[in-house]
């Protein structure tokens, strides 16, 4: 009884816990109406279209939607059916805040269903919640991290029920993680292949039974593998490459990397040093099955390329679902209790001054975007708009405004030639009187070429966006009227010249 006692009470401290955390994590989502997320924009825009199509007659001319069982679909499923009680604002900042508080909720359960206790250890997600990955907006992908550590709980936690139960269980677990983001499904399979293949103790298994051992996994894995090869990503144009060697080294920051790379960088070092001495003696233990799963994504970071079918970016992915299920997967140690109460009083500090960084840099960032949003007005309803930026605007951190043009998506039904319409990837596609702008002209092309006078023929377009605008750029070389300008933004109103008719162009 007095066990009982204890483990309700460890319970529901560990329920407070991740109740207070999850309200300060969610400050900076309520304190601003636009986070400064590289992609968020984009996918707003995205969902803003999926929610009113076929609908919106004005859109309808330049944008479809074609559902497929594509593997990047979390947020495109979810957000457009939440718009049925709210804007796409709220909708958009209610689907991340719950991806963001079920990373932590994931990490919690599976800690949870591998030691059979309660404990605030895996709390310290919670410092790892705003990381790179989030800040370039790969929300569809942190969405299926978070619903493979909910699956990967579930079926370590099932581990002795019967075979059927888990492999259908496991089966509509891996299907919808397929469907929320192709890496993660890819993450969830290294994961709970390793777990099967993990050896009790030191028992000694041949081949023919680790086999037997994983064969429920791997069937559970059939329907996400069938999905893939039967779809369309799968048939996307192939850009196998790897980035340079050295960024191997470099990417694991990226769970830390917000604004400050040496702050941030200093954090990384400082943690990674505590958990390879923690480990070394005894300090932080792991689960002894589970640390399988790390060793297998570890060398999954270290294999995987940069570049492949028609993602990019894969092994940018990795660093942020090995430090959250190394935070699920293991504990504190030989440490006495004072030791630990100092430590997480530590690392509660470090965590209050990286979310007092973040909230500043939001909020910054939401006046930035609050001064800009005049600019559609400028914008005709219903007219198609390309857009000029630099490749080093590409760049989560610090206020990014590469996608803030497909905003006009939103306010002004425009057509904008950055919306994201892949069919490999996204749901959305473009009618095809304005596909050929699509795939028209690249931002950074259009962006060098304003700066030196020297743009190409823009037909077929209405206005203009120059993003980040050069020093050296001349208004008066530009083929129209600049309607809006700042320092970071420029709209200009193209003029075409006019056009001879077919009377005057046969004589």
């Amino acid at each position: 009884m007095v066990l009982i006692e204890k483990a309700e009470g460890r319970r529901r401290f560990v329920a407070l816990g991740f109740v207070l955390l999850s309200l300060l994590a969610a400050i900076p989502l309520v304190t601003v109406k636009l986070p400064p997320i590289l992609d968020y924009p984009n996918h707003m825009a995205r969902m803003y279209l999926i929610a009113v199509l076929p609908g919106a007659t004005d859109l309808a001319r330049y944008y479809r939607i074609a559902w497929d069982p594509l593997p990047d679909l979390a947020f495109d499923a979810v957000v457009p059916w939440l718009m049925h009680g709210m804007s796409v604002e709220v909708a958009m900042q209610l689907a991340l805040g719950v991806t963001l508080l079920a990373l932590a909720g994931g990490c919690i359960a599976l800690h949870r269903a591998a030691f059979h206790r309660w404990s605030l250890w895996p709390l310290f997600a919670f410092l790892l919640l705003y990381n790179r990955v989030l800040l370039w907006g790969f929300l569809n992908y942190l969405a299926g991290l978070a619903l493979m550590l909910w699956a990967l709980a579930a079926w370590v936690a099932m581990e002795r029920k019967p075979v059927l139960l888990r492999v259908a269980v496991g089966a509509i677990a891996a299907t919808a993680i397929y469907l929320a983001h192709l890496a993660a499904f890819g993450c969830y399979a290294v994961a709970i292949v390793a777990f099967s293949l993990a050896p009790h103790g030191t028992e000694r298994v041949d081949v023919i039974a680790k086999l037997r051992r994983a064969a429920p996994a791997l069937v559970s894995l059939l329907p996400g593998i069938i999905l893939f090869l039967d779809g369309p990503t799968s048939g996307a144009s192939t850009h196998f490459g790897y980035g340079n060697p050295l960024r191997k080294f470099d990417l694991p920051v990226s769970v830390f990397d917000n604004y400050n790379r040496i702050f941030d960088g200093t954090t990384f070092a400082v943690v990674l040093i505590a958990v390879i001495a923690g480990l070394k003696w005894r300090a932080i233990i792991l689960h002894d099955r589970l640390r399988w799963c790390l060793a297998a994504l570890l060398v999954a970071f270290v294999i995987v390329p940069t570049r492949l079918l028609s993602a990019s970016g894969i092994d940018h992915r990795l660093p942020i679902a090995i430090a959250l299920v190394f935070v699920a997967v293991s504990g504190w140690g030989a440490v006495s209790t004072k030791r630990r109460q100092t430590i997480t009083g530590l690392l509660l500090a470090l965590l209050l001054v990286r979310m007092a960084v973040i909230e500043t840099v939001w909020l910054r960032a939401d006046r930035e975007y609050d001064a800009l949003r005049p600019m559609f007005d400028k914008i005709a309803p219903g007219a198609k708009v390309t857009v000029a930026a630099p490749v080093t605007d590409v760049q989560a951190g610090g206020v990014p405004l590469y996608h803030f043009a497909t905003l006009a998506v939103i306010e002004r039904h425009a057509f904008v030639d950055t919306m994201f319409a892949d069919p490999h990837q996204q749901p959305l596609r473009l009618q095809d009187c304005v596909y050929p702008l699509w795939a028209k002209h690249l931002p950074a092309v259009l962006w060098q070429a304003a700066a030196d006078g020297a743009l190409p023929p823009l037909d077929g377009y209405d206005d203009m966006i120059i993003v980040d605008p050069q020093a050296k750029l001349d208004p008066a070389k530009l083929p129209g009227t600049v309607t809006f300008a700042v320092p970071r933004m420029m709209l200009v109103h193209l003029s075409h010249p006019a056009r001879p008719s077919e009377t005057e162009h046969a004589q």
